[in-house]
C-alpha cells in the first residue's frame, strides 16, 4: 500500500510554482525597466544568478521533490519571507527614516539630551523682522544655478555674496540658529574691513570658511583673526571650485592681499555641476569678470528681492515632504525599502560613479595662484576634513585628500592638509556637531585654527610679511 499523500502537498506545490513564476517575473521586470543596465557588471551577474537560481530551484522543488519535501521547502521559504517582512515592519516602527535633515538632527539632539529648535529658517527670519531687525535667510552659492532662482535675477548676473548690512540667519545644526551680520559687500566680516582696502589675508571657501553653524567667535576664521586681524572672509555655503575662482577674481584680486587662503574640502574638486553653468564656466577665461566689486548695489537689490521668497518656497517644499513621509510611513514594506537601505544594497548594486575630471579644478587653482603671485602674494590651499572621509569612509577615492594634495604639490602649490589632524583623534566623530555628518564643532574649529596657524608661520617665514599680533588662536 502506497504512502499517504500530505494534504498540504498540493498547496505547497502551488506556492512553490507561484514563487518560481514570481521570481522569473522579478527578473523580467529588472531587465525591462533598465535596472540591470544601471548596475555594475558584477552586481548584474549576481542579481541574475540569484533570481534565476532561485526560480529554477523552486521550480525543481515543486515538480521533483516528495510531498514532505515540498511542504518543508515551502514552509522554509515562507518563514524566510515572514522574517524579512517582520524585520522591515520593526524598522518602520522603531527606526524609520527621518523625514528631513532637520528632523534627523532633532533625533540626534534628543538622544544627546540637547534642546533643538525645529522651526524653519523662514520662521526665524519672520520673527526677527517682526522685531525690527533687518534679517534675511542665509543663502548658498548653489542658489543662482537653480532655474527658479536664475529667472528672478537680472540677465547674466551670478551673485556671489549675501545682501549687505543684514542679519543673516545661517543654519542650525547644534540646536540653535546661528546668525551673523554682513559687511558692506555681503560677507561675514567686520564692517569697513574690505572697504578699507587693508586686507592682509583673504580666505575663500565654502561653509567651513563661512563658519557654518558654529558660534561666530568660535569659527576657524574668527580664531585666525587673533593672529591676522585684517583677514577678510569670502566664504559662503555651497561654494564649488568655479564659484571660489569667481569670488577670487571679483573680490580678492582688487585687494591684492599678501596671502590668499583657498580653503576647500574634497567635494569642491568635482566641478561637474558648476561647469554646466553658463556664467561660472566663463571664469576659466582669465579675462572674464562680472565686475561685482563695483556692482554691489545691484547684487544687494537682487538678493534682497529673492532671498525670503526662495527660502519660504524651500521650507514649504520640505514641509510637504515631511507630511507625505508621515502619511506614507508604512509604504514600501512589501518591497523591504528600509531593510534594503539599512543593508546598503542600493549602493552595492549601483554602478560606481564616474571619476570626476579634476583638470578644471587644477586649472582654477593655477589661475588663482598665478594671479596672486603676479602681485607678489602667497597662495596656499587648505584641505578641510569631511565627515565622509574621516568618519564614514564613503568618499570617492579620486577625491581623497592624499590624492588631491599630491596633485597640487606636484604643480608647486603650497598645501596645508588638515585631514590627518582629525584622523589622528581617537574619536574623530566627536569633532563633528551631534556626532553626525555635520560641520566641525567649536573644538574642531579650534584644532583646525591652531594647526593652520602653525603651518602658516612656516609659509609666513618663506613668503611676504603679514601683520599679526603673535597671539594664539
Amino acid at each position: 500500500m502506497g504512502k499517504a499523500k500530505s494534504p498540504w502537498a498540493g498547496l505547497a506545490t502551488l506556492a512553490l510554482l507561484g514563487f518560481c513564476v514570481g521570481t522569473f517575473g522579478v527578473l523580467a521586470l529588472f531587465a525591462l525597466s533598465g535596472r540591470l543596465a544601471a548596475m555594475s557588471v558584477t552586481a548584474a551577474i549576481s542579481v541574475i544568478g540569484l533570481l534565476l537560481g532561485t526560480a529554477l530551484a523552486t521550480g525543481y522543488a515543486a515538480l521533483k521533490l516528495s510531498s514532505a519535501g515540498k511542504v518543508r521547502v515551502a514552509l522554509e521559504i515562507g518563514a524566510f519571507i515572514a522574517a524579512l517582512l517582520g524585520a522591515e515592519i520593526m524598522i518602520h516602527i522603531v527606526s524609520p527614516d527621518p523625514p528631513s535633515t532637520q528632523h534627523a538632527r532633532k533625533m540626534d539632539a534628543d538622544r544627546l539630551g540637547v534642546p533643538f529648535d525645529l522651526r524653519t529658517k523662514s520662521e526665524i527670519v519672520a520673527e526677527l523682522r517682526a522685531q525690527g531687525i533687518d534679517a534675511l535667510p542665509g543663502i548658498s552659492r548653489e542658489w543662482p544655478r537653480q532655474p527658479r532662482v536664475r529667472q528672478q535675477l537680472p540677465e547674466g548676473l551670478f551673485p556671489l555674496s549675501h545682501a549687505s548690512n543684514v542679519e543673516v540667519v545661517e543654519c542650525n545644526e547644534a540646536g540653535r540658529y546661528v546668525t551673523f551680520h554682513t559687511d558692506e559687500f555681503g560677507f561675514n566680516n567686520p564692517p569697513g574691513l574690505i572697504a578699507s582696502g587693508h586686507v592682509d589675508v583673504a580666505a575663500i571657501g565654502a561653509s567651513f570658511t563661512l563658519g557654518h553653524c558654529v558660534a561666530n567667535g568660535s569659527s576657524l576664521i574668527a580664531r585666525l583673526r587673533h593672529i591676522y586681524p585684517n583677514l577678510a572672509n569670502f566664504g559662503m555655503a555651497g561654494s564649488g571650485t568655479l564659484s571660489m575662482l569667481a569670488t577670487f577674481r571679483e573680490y580678492v584680486e582688487p585687494l591684492k592681499p599678501p596671502l590668499v587662503l583657498w580653503i576647500m574640502h574634497p567635494w569642491t574638486a568635482d566641478t561637474r555641476d558648476e561647469l554646466s553653468d553658463p556664467v561660472l564656466s566663463r571664469y576659466l577665461d582669465p579675462a572674464f569678470s562680472q565686475h561685482l566689486f563695483e556692482r554691489r548695489g545691484e547684487v544687494d537689490q537682487a538678493m534682497r528681492s529673492i532671498a525670503i521668497q526662495v527660502q519660504y518656497e524651500a521650507d514649504a517644499s520640505i514641509a510637504r515632504a515631511v507630511k507625505a513621509a508621515e502619511r506614507d510611513r508604512f509604504a514600501g514594506i512589501l518591497t523591504l525599502s528600509l531593510l534594503r537601505k539599512r543593508l546598503h544594497l542600493p549602493e552595492l548594486l549601483e554602478k560606481p560613479p564616474e571619476a570626476p575630471d579634476l583638470r578644471p579644478w587644477e586649472q582654477s587653482i593655477d589661475l588663482a595662484r598665478r594671479a596672486t603671485q603676479s602681485w607678489g602674494g602667497r597662495f596656499v590651499v587648505v584641505i578641510m576634513p569631511l565627515y565622509a572621509e574621516v568618519v564614514s569612509h564613503d568618499l570617492a577615492e579620486p577625491l581623497h585628500h592624499e590624492h588631491l594634495a599630491a596633485l597640487l604639490r606636484a604643480r608647486g602649490v603650497d598645501v596645508i592638509d588638515t585631514v590627518p589632524l582629525f584622523k589622528s583623534v581617537s574619536d574623530p566623530g566627536s569633532l563633528y556637531v551631534m556626532h553626525r555628518n555635520n560641520h566641525p564643532t567649536a573644538e574642531g574649529h579650534r584644532m583646525l585654527a591652531e594647526f593652520i596657524t602653525a603651518q602658516l608661520h612656516v609659509v609666513d617665514a618663506a613668503g611676504p610679511r603679514l601683520a599679526h599680533d603673535g597671539s594664539s588662536p
